[in-house]
C-alpha cells in the first residue's frame, strides 16, 4: 500500500473528528451547516453537488459541508450543535430517539436495495466463497459510537444472520466509511473483508485487491431481506433547529430538490465529473454504478408510503423498534417536501 493510501487510511477518521470538535462560525439564515460521511460515498452525491454546481448561491446561502467516518457520527455531532442538517441512514434515527436524543428525517435522498456487497481479499478468495465461510473471520465495516450502530453495522448483521452466521461468530473491525479506509483495511490485511458499498466494491475488484463473494443488487441476495426497498439515506435535523430555522430547512431542501432533478437530466458521466473525483478509474467506477442503478436516488425527497411500509418491516427484521412502541412515522417531518 502506497503511503499517501496508508497516511489517508489513518487520517481520515482522524481528520473527522478534529472537525467534530472544532469551532465553527455561528451559523444564520445565509450559512448552512452540513455534516455528511465521506468523501464521494453513493447515497449522499446529491448533498455533495449542491455547492459543487453553485445551487447554494441560486437559493442565497453559503452551504458548508464536512466530512465525519460514519453517518451515526455525522448526526450524533449535528445534534451537539455543530452543524444544521446531516446526511444520515434513516435506520438509525430510533437508536437516537431511545437516547433522548429528538431527531427527524426532512427529505429523502435514496431508497430501494441498497448496492452492499462484501469483498474478500484475493489471497483468500478460495477459502471464502460465501457468507457462510465467514464465520470466524475479521470483517470491516463503518461502526458508529459506544451507543449506536451504524446502519451498515446493522445491515451487515442482518444479512450474514440471512445465511445462519451470528453476528457474534465474527470479528468486526472499525473502518471509515469512505474509499480510503475499505481499500486502506484490504490492502494493509487488517480484516478479511469487507463490507461497503457501489462504487467501493467495484473499484476495489478493479484494483485487484479482492473478490466480491456476495451483492444485495443480486436479486438470489436481496429477495431474502425483508424491507429490502427501506429508506436508505435521508436529510436529517433535529426539531429544535427547524423550529428556529425554518427557512434555512425550505432553502436546504429546494437546493437537495434542485440537485436531484439536475441528477436525472445530466449523463451519468457528469456525476463524478462534477463531484471533482480526479481518478479516471473510479469515475468510470461511479458510471458504472449508476447505470446498473437508475432509481437509487429520489425524484423529489418526498417519502412515500410505500417506502415507509418496507421501511416499517425492515426495522422490524433487524430489531430496531422505535421507543414506548411508537411509530416511525415520528421521524419524519415532510413540511417541506410536501
Amino acid at each position: 500500500m502506497s503511503m499517501s493510501r496508508r497516511q489517508a487510511l489513518f487520517g481520515v477518521g482522524a481528520l473527522g473528528l478534529a472537525a467534530a470538535v472544532r469551532p465553527l462560525r455561528a451559523a444564520g439564515d445565509d450559512f448552512i451547516r452540513l455534516n455528511i460521511p465521506g468523501p464521494h460515498l453513493m447515497p449522499f452525491f446529491p448533498l455533495e453537488l449542491i455547492p459543487a454546481l453553485g445551487l447554494d448561491h441560486e437559493v442565497g446561502v453559503r452551504l458548508a459541508i464536512r466530512y465525519l467516518p460514519s453517518g451515526v457520527l455525522a448526526a450524533e455531532d449535528m445534534l451537539a450543535g455543530n452543524a444544521d442538517f446531516a446526511g444520515t441512514g434513516f435506520p438509525i434515527l430510533p437508536n437516537f430517539i431511545a437516547r433522548k436524543k429528538d431527531v427527524v428525517a426532512i427529505a429523502t435522498l435514496s431508497s430501494g436495495a441498497p448496492p452492499y456487497g462484501i469483498v474478500v481479499r484475493k489471497a483468500l478468495a478460495a477459502s471464502l466463497r460465501s457468507l457462510k465461510d465467514l464465520r470466524g473471520r475479521t470483517v470491516g465495516v463503518p461502526m458508529g459510537s459506544a451507543s449506536t450502530k451504524t446502519y451498515l453495522q446493522l445491515l451487515a448483521e442482518h444479512w450474514v444472520g440471512t445465511y445462519g452466521v451470528k453476528p457474534h461468530e465474527l470479528r468486526w473491525a472499525p473502518i471509515t466509511q469512505n474509499y480510503e479506509g475499505v481499500h486502506g483495511a484490504l490492502a494493509s490485511e487488517i480484516v478479511d473483508a469487507v463490507f461497503c458499498e457501489e462504487p467501493a466494491t467495484s473499484s476495489l475488484v478493479r484494483e485487484g485487491l479482492g473478490v466480491q463473494i456476495a451483492s444485495l443488487t443480486d436479486p438470489k441476495n436481496s429477495e431474502k431481506m425483508p424491507g429490502r426497498n427501506h429508506i436508505r439515506a435521508v436529510l436529517a435535523a433535529s426539531p429544535k433547529m427547524l423550529e428556529a430555522r425554518p427557512e434555512a430547512a425550505r432553502k436546504m431542501v429546494q437546493m437537495l430538490r434542485r440537485a436531484l432533478k439536475w441528477m436525472q437530466q445530466a449523463p451519468r458521466e457528469e456525476i463524478p465529473k462534477r463531484l471533482g473525483l480526479p481518478d479516471l478509474a473510479q469515475r468510470a467506477d461511479i458510471v458504472h454504478a449508476l447505470g446498473r442503478l437508475p432509481t437509487f436516488y429520489s425524484i423529489d425527497g418526498t417519502f412515500s408510503k410505500a417506502d415507509i411500509e418496507d421501511t416499517r418491516v425492515f426495522m422490524k427484521t433487524i430489531g430496531l423498534a422505535m421507543p414506548a412502541g411508537g411509530d416511525i412515522a415520528s421521524l419524519i417531518d415532510e413540511r417541506w417536501v410536501r
